[in-house]
């Protein structure tokens, strides 16, 4: 962590979700993006690999712009979804 900060259980657990669905990406590696200097969604995706799927970014790109706001560290509380669909988005986390 470039905070020096050691992560809480919950982020320990929060870091092996799936962010991006489409790509099997988990949150350890959009973090690890963050704090290794991508300073926007699509730093992120050409770092990582995200975006890229078949949803064009539309399930990933909130939790992505979420993990940048909160400084590359790891979201413990549930994750944000642009999804309309049917889908359940916490059911692939």
């Amino acid at each position: 962590m470039s905070d020096n900060k050691k992560l809480t259980l919950e982020e320990i657990k929060a870091r092996i979700r799936v962010v991006c669905i489409c790509k099997g990406i988990k949150m350890s590696r959009i973090c690890d993006a963050v704090q290794n200097g991508a300073k926007t969604v699509e730093e992120v995706n050409k770092a990582t690999g995200s975006g890229n799927g078949g949803c064009g970014a539309t399930r990933c790109r909130p939790v992505i712009e979420q993990i940048i706001k909160n400084g590359g560290r790891p979201l413990t509380s549930s994750l944000p979804s642009d999804s309309t669909d049917d889908d359940d988005p916490e059911s692939a986390f």
